[in-house]
């Protein structure tokens, strides 16, 4: 019974410190310039996901979530065979859960309250990942682009 209960505390004490950091998000003053976060590599299908946000005014003024491909050349959510192709198949796409994702943080100004988007799973956590990645060097104002490390996904 000790250790069930010393599991949980260790449990409830990991989350609260997750959600300390990120949901502090946009509570914390920032400093104006644009801040990107993107993945260390391309995924499996050749996309690589980035957040850039734009603070100005202390305020966060625009925050954009997107994948490009590998020679970059093209955006995931312009893609139009792409959202064809997965619209068809889970009923969502990229440019409209991308929207969805940024709205949710811009709305609430915390990462813990970002709904995974039915369809979009992988990109939900995605998301979350890079924009506390982007937030992060928003308070510190390192505008160097943050390189975070793929998150991995079992099939």
């Amino acid at each position: 019974m000790k250790k069930i209960i010393s599991l949980a505390l260790a449990a409830t004490l990991a989350v609260s410190a997750f959600t300390a950091c990120s949901t502090e998000q946009l509570n914390t003053a920032l400093v104006d310039g644009t801040y990107r976060a993107e993945f260390k590599d391309f995924d499996r299908f050749g996309w690589k996901d980035f957040v850039e946000v734009t603070v100005a005014d202390g305020e966060l003024s625009e925050v954009v979530y997107d994948s490009v491909n590998e020679d970059g050349t093209k955006l995931k959510s312009e893609d139009e065979s792409y959202k064809a192709e997965m619209e068809s198949i889970v009923g969502t796409y990229p440019a409209k859960y991308n929207k969805d994702l940024i709205n949710q943080f811009i709305e609430s100004g915390k990462v813990t309250s970002v709904d995974i988007v039915a369809g979009a799973t992988e990109s939900t956590g995605k998301f979350k990942t890079l924009i506390v990645a982007a937030m992060k060097n928003a308070t510190s104002g390192d505008t160097e682009t943050e390189v975070v490390d793929n998150l991995v996904f079992e099939k």
